[in-house]
């Protein structure tokens, strides 16, 4: 089991402590039975608890309650530590994937799983631990119950064995129906989430609102079955407890005293023994469907963290050091770089071959209409595409493998699908004096500050987000500077500041800037203007030819 697994990678000497505190529990609680039901034999038969038995019962208590509660602290700090472990895991392999690895990922699926089924396993674990408990109290049940009566004990058996076929065929239907749940949890997500992120554009269309509503309604009820359905299945599980409970009391109350001998007198101590173990068994088996829960979602954990391991790349401090080799380059050229989003479908799209040269300080235009493969130019450029073929050279040298994240070290970009930040991460111990001039640089000194090592807003247009989104990557200094279409939200004047002001001040500070654009008023501004159609370079013009046309 995977949950089993799981708990293994816990360390060593706390599991051993909690497991020994769990067993002493357990039999300490054993005891308190066995104490109970001799008392009561001693009272059935005119007498009266002595000294001896109050120290046992007492005894038996203290114990059971001490050993309980450290087992229980002692499970939920081994368990909030594995599942914090396992919540950096994921975090730490999603920033170092490969963008094409996260890309594929089911954003909806991995939200539910990081944030609600390890909220879920943290609930679960203290119950394993209580199960445990249970189990161990359900042996020393049994012992003395096979010591009051092996006929009775054999009963027991029996039932529980006919109590097992049934429920390894409700169990086997339970789980799938938990893995349905899972998925539908992740869809409904997903759904939530395109009713957030596109509330423009659904008030914008009163058809398309409803049709995303319906959308959503009807995931919502094929969950709202599946839950019902679980819930049958869980229903099924206590049910059949008590089912196996009552035959079982039954056969012993009714049919014992009168069919097998000896047991008129050890009635009155059987029936709470039994009732003893079967309550133990049917908690146990109650919780089963928590347990199985717990299985199925660290199951689905586990599957994200096997694929964000195969995609990922390199670390952050090989990174930087890759990239010290190449802060000095004079040229970036980029021979023969191809790429498809579907490499072994011969129809798909494909950009490239594309071969172009840059030299440091140049400022290059990637121009064309829509679709004609600008944007994927640019991420392969960057080396956050892989290229399927052809290579990416600075100063000659091939920049592959785990090289290409140092490469990447040079760059600061602002793409079309931007994330703004509400902290300059990586420029902690920056001075907010330069951030704050930049910002009104850029006409949002009346809308944000920066203080305290933070941005006090960044809830603003898509515009004045990108502006923001550009001081951020003007402050971490590169020498190569990226920009996707990043005049495409701004007014005339802010588009004038970018062409006019921004691009030569960089090129004179001797940084290199390629920029997507559909601004042809400006591409004189630009050393070289290269044209793409169809993802291939339709024509290279300086943006002095540019200007003479």
């Amino acid at each position: 089991m995977a949950l089993i697994d799981f708990l293994k990678s816990a360390d060593p000497q706390q599991l051993r402590r909690m497991w020994l505190l769990t067993l002493v529990a357990g039999c300490a609680n054993a005891a308190l039975i066995v104490v109970v039901t001799n008392v009561a034999a001693t009272v059935a038969g005119a007498g009266s608890p002595g000294p001896l038995s109050w120290a046992a019962f007492l005894g038996a208590f203290g114990i059971y309650y001490l050993a309980n509660q450290f087992a229980l602290i002692r499970s939920m700090t081994i368990i909030e530590d594995l599942l914090n472990r396992i919540r950096l895991d994921i975090a730490d392999k999603l920033r170092k994937s490969e963008l094409l690895v996260v890309d594929k990922l089911d954003r909806g699926r991995l939200y539910n799983l990081v944030a609600k089924e390890t909220n879920h396993l943290s609930v679960t674990f203290p119950l394993i631990v209580d199960a445990v408990q249970q189990i161990t109290l359900l042996l020393v049940a049994l012992l003395y119950l096979l010591y009051l009566s092996p006929a009775a004990f054999v009963v027991f058996l029996a039932t529980v064995g006919a109590g097992v076929m049934g429920y390894k065929i409700i169990d086997g239907r339970y789980r799938e129906i938990l893995r349905l749940v899972e998925r539908m949890q992740a869809k409904m997500l997903d759904a939530i989430l395109d009713i957030i992120h596109g509330s423009k554009e659904l008030r914008m269309n009163a058809q398309r609102s409803e049709a995303v509503a319906a959308a959503y309604r009807k995931k919502s009820m094929i969950l709202e079955r599946l839950l019902v359905r679980s819930v049958e299945h869980w229903v099924s599980l206590i049910m059949l407890g008590s089912v196996t409970m009552f035959a079982m009391l039954g056969v012993v109350a009714f049919a014992f005293p009168d069919y097998v001998a000896g047991h008129k007198a050890t009635i009155f101590q059987l029936v709470p023994v039994l009732l003893f173990c079967m309550g133990t068994l049917g908690k146990t088996v109650a919780q089963s469907p928590m347990f199985m829960r717990a299985e199925v979602g660290l199951q689905s954990i586990l599957a994200i963290d096997r694929e964000l391991s195969e995609g990922s790349s390199t670390t952050p401090d090989d990174a930087r050091n890759y990239a010290r080799s190449y802060v000095d380059f004079s040229t970036l050229s980029f021979n023969a770089i191809r790429f498809s989003y579907n490499a072994r479908d011969p129809e798909a799209y494909v950009v490239g071959p594309l071969n172009l040269s840059v030299h440091r300080g140049e400022v290059i235009f990637l121009v064309g209409g829509n679709g004609s493969g600008k944007s994927t130019a640019l991420r392969m450029m960057t080396g956050l595409f892989p290229v399927q073929s052809g290579w990416i050279g600075v100063d000659e040298a091939p920049v592959t493998g785990k090289l290409v994240a140092g490469y990447r070290e040079l760059i600061s970009s602002v793409f079309v699908d931007f994330h703004l930040f509400d902290r300059l991460y990586g420029l902690e111990h920056i001075d907010p004096v330069r951030v704050n001039r930049l910002i009104a640089e850029v006409g949002l000194a009346d809308k944000v500050s920066f203080a305290d090592g933070h941005f006090d807003r960044i809830h603003l247009s898509t515009g004045q987000r990108k502006r923001l989104a550009l001081v951020a990557a003007l402050l971490e200094d590169r020498p190569i500077c990226v920009f996707d279409e990043w005049s495409a939200e701004q007014d005339v004047h802010f588009r004038d500041y970018f062409y006019n002001v921004l691009i030569p001040r960089l090129r004179d500070e001797g940084k290199t800037v390629i920029a997507t654009t559909h601004d042809e008023k400006y591409w004189k501004v630009a050393d070289r203007v290269v044209k793409l159609d169809l993802g291939k370079i339709e024509w290279v013009k300086s943006g002095a030819e540019l200007e003479a046309e």
